[in-house]
């Protein structure tokens, strides 16, 4: 009897043993490679040349003007996961700049959620500030307070939808449609890299948005159903000084993943007044975004730089010759006083160029109007081998010069169209005059015609008469 429950005991381990070898390897975490698992690669004695990336698409552009300094697949269409929540986050922020307002987590904000998500415990009726409510979605990644914020917005996921797919098309996105407000995975919920840099350098002009995506760590207080504060670490290890993945010049952004979109990562870093957006997406291993991530940055902090094209730029005859024959340059010129036209410039203009780009051959193209708009005068374009970098305006800086030049225009059309109505008067005038002697003629003819007609009626009547008075006498 002895034997039986050995016996069993052993098949019990036996299975034990084989089930927990098949689960290991259906992880891969004892199964040795077939092949070598990609790295992030760069190239340090040829700073010239790209990284080479785990990321299957990526992109980093110039937080200000939008220049593309590296893609990679950027026009892609991809699963963000949790970077979702910087649309909106900046959503809620121009909904409301009063971060004190209270809300009140719903129950569909709690139960609709994977509870196997990114979540710091909030339960239904429970009451934050909106604040707390945006430094949780960012920096913890709270699912359930990116909904309460889509309700937040618009009242309902689907209507935070349409205002979140609004706002894309606004910005310029092309590759993007939105349906959940935290990145949670649906399949027609999707957008690319490029799309994803757009959002990101609109997100970036708020200054509450900037302050929140780079806080290191956030308390929220208790509440009215939690009696302890929760502190909130953000997720972003590259501006964490202890973290390997600690990038000095990092100034804050959001991770994601889900298993369909694999990791992604948004990050905006300054360096030498070079503030650069990049984005990384569907990348196989959350330590290669941020590798990638900083390849990616030494790269474009190697290779391009700012040029300054208008820093010594002052209108002298010289430099327009070719526009000598233009309205406006001719009055400044000719003007005895200049202060009369004030030309002007942005001299801190700047274009973000390779270093290795020959900034002597860039050509200045100056265009001048014959009229002023509002204070615009004009515009200068800067071409390199037939492409052109850039464009700035230029400006009068005598106050009011478009609006005098504008009464004078006006003047000018008030006493042309005053000319012309006069014409138009006189001429009616000689129209309706000749009409009036018209009628008179016409008048006068019927009155004539009918005076002679009585006489003649009359002159007949007292004929006939005459004779019957001759015929009686006779």
């Amino acid at each position: 009897m002895k034997k039986i429950p050995a016996l069993l005991l052993a098949i019990c381990l036996a299975f034990f043993v084989t089930c927990t070898a098949y689960a290991t390897a259906e992880n891969g975490e004892n199964e040795e490679p077939t092949t070598e698992h990609p790295e992030t690669t760069e190239y340090p004695d040829d700073p010239t040349r790209q990284p080479d990336l785990v990321s299957n698409a990526a992109i980093v552009i110039d937080s200000i003007s939008g220049q593309i300094l590296y893609e990679k697949n950027a026009q892609e269409k991809k699963y963000p996961a949790s970077i979702t929540k910087i649309m909106t986050t900046i959503l809620a922020l121009e909904k409301s700049t009063n971060l004190s307002e209270t809300i009140t987590i719903s129950e569909n904000a709690v139960w609709d959620v994977d509870r196997g998500s990114s979540l710091i415990g909030l339960d239904v009726g429970e009451k934050i500030t909106l604040e707390d409510c945006l430094y949780a979605a960012m920096l913890y990644s709270d699912n359930s307070c990116a909904y309460a914020l889509a309700e937040y917005v618009a009242g309902d996921i689907k209507s935070f939808a349409d205002v979140m797919n609004a706002k894309a098309k606004e910005i310029g996105c092309e590759n993007t449609h939105f349906v959940t407000p935290n990145g949670l995975h649906d399949d027609n919920h999707y957008t690319c890299a490029h799309d994803m840099a757009l959002i990101t350098k609109y997100a970036l002009q708020n200054e509450k948005f900037r302050e929140i995506a780079g806080t290191l760590s956030y308390v929220v207080p208790a509440t009215n159903l939690a009696d302890e504060e929760r502190t909130l670490w953000n997720g972003n290890k590259m501006i964490k000084p202890a973290e390997d993945s600690y990038y000095e010049y990092c100034e804050g952004g959001k991770t994601g993943y889900t298993t369909a979109a694999n990791n992604t990562l948004v990050t905006f870093s300054k360096k030498d007044g070079l503030e650069l957006i990049c984005v990384i997406m569907d990348c196989d291993g959350w330590k290669y975004s941020y590798t990638d991530s900083k390849a990616l940055y030494n790269y474009c902090y190697n290779n391009y730089t700012y040029f300054y094209p208008l820093s010594d730029f002052s209108f002298d005859s010289e430099h327009t010759d070719e526009e000598e024959n233009n309205k406006i340059l001719q009055n400044y010129y000719n003007s005895l006083n200049h202060e009369l036209m004030d030309l002007s410039v942005d001299k801190d203009f700047s274009l973000l160029v390779n270093k290795s780009l020959d900034t002597t051959q860039i050509k200045k193209e100056i265009k001048l109007y014959d009229e002023a708009k509002d204070d615009i005068l004009g515009e200068f374009s800067f071409i390199y081998d037939g492409a052109v970098l850039g464009t700035t305006q230029i400006k009068s800086s005598t106050p009011l010069l478009s609006s005098s030049m504008a009464k004078k225009d006006k003047k000018q059309t008030s006493s042309i169209w005053k000319k012309i109505s006069k014409i138009a008067l006189i001429v009616l005038a000689v129209i309706v005059a000749i009409i009036v002697l018209i009628l008179f003629s016409l008048l006068l003819g019927t009155i004539v015609r009918h005076v002679k007609h009585r006489r003649s009626h009359r002159y007949r009547y007292r004929r006939k008469r005459k004779k019957r008075d001759d015929d009686y006498f006779f």
